[in-house]
């Protein structure tokens, strides 16, 4: 570890200390204290605002920017991707491993068990959520393994697939603790059907799953050089010292009064927090995904939140048909928007998967510094896509 990195140090941890400390101050001064039924894991439904037609409106407004933005590129300034990249997207394959198909059986075995909810099976099918996301992760990674001619995470960075696992176990726990300042916008009201400790063991196992998948959607999705080379070559974002000091405090100020008028800004926990730390890693030299918008290269941040997205359907999907027997099953209560519900969750909510995406892979960057191990997943070669070096960057 060089100079420069031992004093990222103080940074970083003072980083990590504010991001649990600031939704307290917010909770003081609403509460005098901490939130009601706070937890490790929400298990009840509190009281929010009801539906409001002029609110859903205008969020789906903002909501169809971002489709627009997303299906259409090029109205928003990005250059369409050239005929030779385009010509030169099929890329030499590899046959199925073995893992996919260990992967696909075990989908298809755990998926059946429990959307059945077979009474002769009593208990076990409290306990197929965990390994029905770890047979779609193997499938997963077989097929990215297929379409990059034979290298994938789980050939080629097992321990960094391991380590994002052990990491996500925790991290998301700090989705967890948000949750509280916003008024449960989420709960279990099921957990009580694992007793004790085992709840909780239960639920890390769970969410150990989360970043491993999304890395591998996202390099699933670099193995498309046309839809990499979409996003690309688009406007250039390049932020003066003052601006990325005003994004610094705003990203501050909007994180801490989230929790004071959480049925309002209830949304800002996937955005406040990237506000600021996105700023201050780019102080200290350290990338991030968004990084590269400043010369022009979107790809980094779009391919991690479209792969979040496309994720969150299977995991909604999923979580949808559980209940009863599922005790990690959740059930969604998001102020003025709780309506037209796909699976549990409001259609509109599903546009916070674009930011929770990004979010997930900063907050690995930062804990990959701090804890001194190398947090390049990429494992598709970029003189394939045609994209800048963004993924090694953040293992560096």
């Amino acid at each position: 570890m060089n100079t420069i990195e031992k004093q990222h140090k103080p940074a970083l941890v003072g980083l990590i200390i504010s991001l649990l400390c600031l939704p307290l101050v917010g909770a003081y001064f609403r509460w005098g204290g901490l939130p009601p039924e706070f937890g490790l894991l929400a298990q009840v439904k509190l009281d929010v605002p009801p539906f409001s037609l002029p609110i859903f409106l205008m969020a789906s407004a903002v909501a169809s920017v971002f489709v627009v933005f997303l299906v259409f590129p090029s109205l928003f300034g990005f250059k369409k991707p050239s005929i030779s990249v385009v010509e030169n997207s099929k890329k030499p394959s590899a046959k199925l491993p073995s893992w996919f198909y260990i992967g696909l059986l075990m989908t298809i075995t755990f998926w059946v068990i429990m959307w059945g909810k077979f009474e002769a099976l009593g208990a076990i099918t409290h306990f197929v959520f965990v390994p029905l996301w770890l047979g779609f992760i193997l499938l997963l990674d077989g097929f990215l393994y297929k379409r990059n001619n034979g290298k994938s995470l789980v050939s080629h960075r097992r321990k960094l697939l391991a380590l994002s696992a052990l990491f996500s176990s925790f991290s998301w726990y700090y989705f967890e603790y948000l949750n509280h300042f916003v008024r449960h916008n989420w709960h279990y009201p099921d957990l009580t059907l694992v007793s004790g400790p085992g709840t909780y063991v239960l639920s890390m196992l769970t969410f150990a799953t989360v970043l491993p998948v999304l890395f591998i959607w996202y390099n699933l999705l670099r193995t498309f050089p046309s839809m990499v080379a979409r996003y690309s070559d688009g406007p250039k974002i390049v932020l003066g010292s003052k601006a990325k000091v005003a994004m610094f405090f705003a990203g501050i100020i909007c994180y801490t009064i989230t929790t004071v008028w959480s049925e309002f800004l209830f949304w800002m926990v996937w955005l406040g927090p990237l506000m600021f730390i996105c700023v201050l890693l780019d102080y200290l030299k350290i990338w991030t995904p968004v990084a590269d918008i400043a010369k022009g290269d979107w790809s980094a941040s779009i391919l991690i939140a479209v792969g979040t997205l496309f994720n969150g359907f299977f995991w909604e999907m999923w979580n949808g048909f559980s209940a009863p027997t599922n005790p990690n099953f959740w059930v969604y209560n998001i102020p003025y928007v709780q309506k037209f519900l796909v699976f549990e969750m409001p259609l509109l909510g599903y546009s916070g998967y674009l930011f929770f995406g990004v979010e997930c892979w900063v907050l690995f960057i930062v804990f990959g510094k701090l804890f001194n191990f190398n947090t390049n997943f990429s494992v598709v070669p970029e003189t394939e896509t045609g994209t800048g070096s963004a993924p090694n960057k953040a293992g560096e």
